[in-house]
């Protein structure tokens, strides 16, 4: 690969039949048609194929790889590709004599200029990527010597008939890492070479220009952060970061860029988590920012500073205001903020502030001509599948999530798709499919490419499911004697999994609706009927309809026990059209059982409404058998078993029994169980990916 300073250029073998494939190019496209008429499709893929080789973002291709990979373009069986083709293969090896190359060459500067006088035909313009390229080969090629011209045209030889890695090792070392020589420079050297008798490998250079006596800023250090960062080796990402601000970018005195160093180093303690240290770089990097008048960095700092978590209880976060060099992502950062419960926010406001961040971003990227980031135009979706999801509608956050994974690049570590995955997999455990929902995290194509921050993320998020299902299983044992100590790093709030834990959640809906599903279990629920009305107020102000629906199901309950049988079933049935279609299986479960048994009170027993409330009651076994929660299970084919009883249906009052006998020796062999092969194999492959992320 060649040198990353923009002053040393070396050459390469493979470079000329890059050059050879432009020109053919421009010959297709040419009115004369010397290839005969050639299908766009194949030119798009051929210009794929030259786009990705000058980039030199990874190996070059040997020639035999490259003839190959254009042999597989589309319609590449019709006559003018097969003529394409067949050129390729043959011509380059003309390029082998000296005449023939240095002709060559003659014709490389009208790749890059704006029009060619002779064919009246559209060229490379010179800032382009094709026609820099073709002018750097160009003046390059100028610069050689006899002796390096004869080189490059025998390791062009060897080239064509061999691979790249046996080329680098056993005929040149143009395809090693070239490492400029502050003290040797061939190029000016040669005008010397007709005075002097140089003996010794490289030319000395007699006269030093300025520029020759430092070296110029590489892109080597902060790659070597990126790629610290990644692996989560913080003390090298943040040694690698200082070393390349360190370097000297132009002939000042101040570079300049210390605020963006502070900026990066922020940046890299916030995706750790790390808030205070990232509060003091960010505010050190605002002063810097300031002093040196840099606006955009300074709003950077200032959009950083804001995602910070308050340092106040109870102190609101600060939303950004829509200024010219804030970035979109920003404005859509603020939804993180509004759909806090705490906030106290209706769901409309962070709808708001979606639509505002979308057209800023087509502003951003039309009118500013702000740099075109693919991922960035899919995190709109991914916040609204969130957003969705929270306002109860699943559907519509489901269409959300498919756009994104649709348009991602899968096993990369695009923290769009990386978020839709988890929270598609957390929907699936909650809907029982537990094994299924782990499937979709330890497919390859999911975690290959994460980052140690996300592998945090995904890794945490399995666990979760994990326990999950031993809550829902009633397995305290396996809970408390395996999953707890392998608990990975993240966020655990044990009172969303087990009744018996007192630390808060701090939501003023969620809290309440605990607490009375707590008392209910001590038949005391009517006691907090107050906190209650308070929270279903707070979720329907809030827009939060997925815990109006809880908070509604769960006041008929209570009310069952103050004797308003009748209230109780109206309001039920007002929300049962929303929860019947399956969405949350243990929504429509406890809904279901709850309106069975105000069915039954509101009819006084007769064989009515016990006929009537019989089918809800079989949804609720069908869902709680799904999800494995024993115990409601167990509460529901009782009543179905008292239902059958007194409606005289013996049989079926049997077989009601008989299942619920059978769920209470299930629940106990699985309060009994503390290991199981599958679990303990699953988090030995979430071990076993962490260590070779880890390891790159």
């Amino acid at each position: 690969m060649s040198d990353p300073t923009s002053t040393i250029h070396v050459l390469k073998p493979h470079h000329l039949s890059l050059l050879r494939l432009i020109v053919m190019i421009l010959q297709a496209e040419s009115p004369r048609l010397m290839f005969g008429p050639i299908p766009s499709d194949f030119l798009l893929h051929v210009y794929r194929i030259v786009l990705y080789e000058i980039s030199e973002v990874s190996k070059p291709r040997n020639f035999a790889e490259l003839v190959t990979e254009i042999a597989k373009g589309p319609m590449a069986d019709q006559p003018g590709p097969q003529k394409f083709r067949r050129d390729l293969a043959v011509e380059p090896f003309i390029l082998q004599k000296p005449e023939q190359l240095s002709q060559f060459f003659r014709g490389v500067p009208k790749l890059f200029l704006e029009k060619d006088e002779e064919e009246d035909h559209i060229r490379f313009t010179r800032r382009s990527l094709f026609g820099y390229f073709c002018r750097r080969c160009f003046f390059s090629f100028v610069k050689l010597s006899f002796t390096g011209r004869a080189k490059l045209q025998k390791d062009y030889g060897m080239w064509l008939l061999q691979n790249i890695g046996e080329v680098a090792s056993n005929v040149s070392d143009n395809y090693h890492n070239f490492k400029r020589d502050r003290l040797t420079n061939g190029a000016r050297a040669r005008k010397f070479r007709d005075c002097f008798t140089l003996t010794q490998p490289s030319d000395y250079q007699i006269y030093k220009t300025h520029a020759d006596k430092r070296p110029f800023a590489t892109t080597d250090a902060f790659a070597a952060y990126e790629k610290g960062l990644a692996v989560g080796d913080e003390s090298t990402a943040t040694e690698n970061l200082r070393r390349f601000f360190e370097q000297h970018f132009h002939e000042e005195n101040d570079s300049g860029l210390r605020q963006h160093a502070l900026l990066n180093l922020a940046r890299k303690h916030y995706m750790s988590h790390e808030y205070t240290a990232c509060r003091k770089f960010l505010q050190e990097a605002i002063g810097v920012a300031r002093t040196g008048n840099d606006k955009l960095t300074l709003q950077h700092c200032m959009s950083m500073l804001h995602r910070l978590p308050p340092t106040e209880r109870g102190q609101k976060p600060i939303l950004n205001d829509i200024q010219p060099d804030l970035h979109p992502l920003e404005v859509l950062y603020d939804v993180q903020k509004l759909v806090q419960i705490g906030n106290q926010q209706p769901l409309s406001a962070s709808f708001e502030k979606v639509f505002q961040a979308i057209g800023l971003y087509d502003h951003w990227i039309d009118i500013q001509h702000g740099s075109f980031v693919e991922s960035e135009q899919w995190g709109q979706h991914a916040v609204q599948s969130i957003v969705w999801a929270m306002h109860g509608s699943t559907r519509l956050s489901h269409i959300e999530e498919n756009v994104v994974t649709a348009f991602t690049t899968v096993g990369g570590d695009d923290n769009n798709r990386v978020v839709v995955t988890l929270h598609r997999a957390y929907y699936r455990a909650r809907q029982g499919k537990y094994r299924d929902a782990i499937a979709i995290l330890l497919d390859p194509d999911v975690w290959r490419g994460l980052s140690i921050v996300h592998y945090n993320m995904w890794a945490s998020e399995i666990w979760h499911i994990l326990v999950l299902r031993a809550s829902r299983r009633r397995q305290e044992r396996q809970f408390a004697e395996f999953l707890k100590q392998r608990r990975p790093h993240g966020s655990y709030k044990p009172r969303e999994y087990w009744f018996w834990s007192q630390m808060s959640l701090g939501s003023m809906i969620r809290d309440p609706l605990y607490e009375v599903m707590q008392m209910r279990g001590i038949d005391q629920g009517h006691a907090w009927i107050e906190s209650l009305l308070t929270a279903l107020w707070h979720a329907e102000f809030q827009n939060r309809y997925s815990l109006y629906r809880i908070a509604i199901i769960l006041l008929a309950d209570i009310g069952l026990e103050f004797g308003m049988t009748k209230w109780c079933r109206r309001i039920i049935d007002e929300i049962m059209p929303q929860v019947i279609d399956g969405s949350e299986l243990e929504q429509r479960a406890l809904a279901c059982f709850v309106l069975a048994r105000c069915i039954i009170a509101a009819g006084d027993s007769s064989p009515e409404a016990l006929r009537e409330c019989l089918p809800y009651l079989k949804i609720a076994e069908k869902d709680y058998n799904t999800l494995e929660i024993f115990r409601s299970l167990q509460d529901v084919q009782f009543l179905i078993s008292v239902v059958y009883h007194n409606l005289g249906m013996t049989k079926e009052r049997d077989e009601a029994a008989a299942r619920q006998l059978k769920t209470e020796e299930e629940g106990k062999k699985a309060a009994a169980i503390v290991l199981e092969d599958w679990v303990i194999d699953v988090l030995e492959i979430v071990g076993d990916v962490g260590a070779a992320l880890a390891s790159r």
